[in-house]
């Protein structure tokens, strides 16, 4: 099978993978009036995916790197598509709970396996833009499939999209069982020891930049979990329209994914980093300040930032790591990255609603602006460090 070939069957189980788990944030509105949830509620329910997503992607990195990818992925999308169902016929709060939590914990089956298969596939010189563009397909899923579930949740039920849509992933396993390599796996002696050494030699490399990339990982996804409660509740959005402009961040990964995959090939992943980080504050502050005609305009800058960051962060690691153990490494990067977002998010929520949904995000902007000059002072360290080496 063709490289190109093989990019696009991964692709489409990407979509497929984030049909229904990018579903929640988008139709919050409708299910919060169905279990009468407070945005502290709310925030846990989002803590119990991302906490559960985050914390399965080490063990099963590492599980991809001794039994093949393509098991663990199979696998994965399967679990996922049931989970999707359970929550559409959910009856309370805890089992939309307990049902976010294994779907979380599927969700982490796919992102380092499959980026692992990719890296093994595609050479150095053209491996931006081949995980760019796999990347591209997740956020497609993320724009389309909430556009899709609020019209479904105002024609009938935000249950419907979540029943509907879990056939996708369900398809996708049998697609990836038949055209999928299986993918190196490590059978080094001392496995454990080995592992724990390229994680360190990893952070090592990637340095304080990646660790900012992270905190900014944080605040996005907190924020990015009450976007539509903000523009209902905020800027008089109807749940409907909220639901469908919660996408539009994904939109922009549709061009972003791959241009960020593409520039960090010529120029380097950390310079393409930085300017994630630095475009984010301005852009988190056009949302709050422009008038609400104009809010697809922030919204498209937050998202081309969101992709800009992830896709340079992950290329990064992957060229730091060997085959054998890319799984591995690349899990327990999510397992960091990940359950941040779900830390936050209760404490976005309470803020929220003590002090204001409008109040929480212009906060958020000022979070941002901080979080760039660090950048900018991170990178200015840096340099100098290499200019005192050249000279001695």
């Amino acid at each position: 099978m063709s490289r190109r070939t093989l990019l696009v069957a991964f692709s489409v189980a990407h979509f497929a993978h984030h049909v229904t788990n990018s579903l929640f944030s988008a139709l919050v509105p409708f299910i919060r009036e169905t279990f009468a949830m407070s945005n502290t509620q709310i925030g846990f329910a989002v803590t119990a995916y991302t906490f559960a997503s985050g914390f399965s992607n080490a063990p099963l990195g590492l599980l991809a790197d001794r039994l093949g990818a393509r098991r663990v992925i199979v696998g994965g999308l399967v679990l996922i598509a049931l989970t999707s169902a359970a929550i559409g016929l959910s009856g309370s709060y805890l089992w939309l709970l307990l049902g976010l939590l294994v779907m979380g914990i599927a969700s982490g089956s796919y992102h380092a396996p499959a980026s692992a298969l990719i890296a093994e596939t595609f050479p150095f010189a053209r491996r931006g833009v081949a995980l760019g563009t796999h990347t591209t397909a997740g956020h497609l899923a993320f724009f389309a499939a909430p556009l899709v579930a609020g019209a479904l949740a105002v024609a009938g039920t935000w249950r419907l999209p979540y029943v509907l849509f879990a056939l996708a992933p369900l398809l996708c396993a049998a697609l990836l069982l038949r055209v999928a390599p299986a993918g190196e796996r490590s059978r080094e002696p001392h496995e454990w020891l080995a592992t724990f050494a390229d994680i360190g030699r990893v952070a090592r490399s990637i340095g304080s930049l990646v660790s900012i990339s992270i905190v900014g990982q944080m605040l996005i996804s907190s924020s990015l979990a009450f976007l539509t409660l903000y523009l209902v509740d905020a800027r008089g959005v109807s749940p409907a329209v909220a639901a469908a402009l919660y996408g539009v961040p994904q939109l922009a990964g549709l061009f972003a994914a791959p241009t960020s995959g593409m520039l960090s090939d010529r120029f380097g992943r950390p310079a393409v980093l930085l300017a994630a980080l630095v475009a984010s504050a301005p852009a988190v502050w056009l949302l709050i300040t422009l008038p609400i005609e104009f809010v697809v305009i922030p919204l498209l800058l937050i998202g081309a930032c969101l992709s800009f960051r992830a896709t340079a962060t992950e290329v990064l690691i992957i060229d730091s790591t060997p085959a054998t153990r890319r799984s591995t490494v690349l899990g327990t990067y999510y397992l960091v990255n990940q359950p941040v977002g779900g830390i936050a998010a209760p404490i976005f929520g309470a803020i929220a609603d003590a002090a204001g949904i409008g109040t929480a995000f212009a906060w958020l902007a000022a979070a941002f602006a901080i979080l760039a000059v660090l950048a900018l002072g991170a990178v200015a360290t840096g340099g100098a460090r290499t200019r005192a080496m050249s000279s001695a």
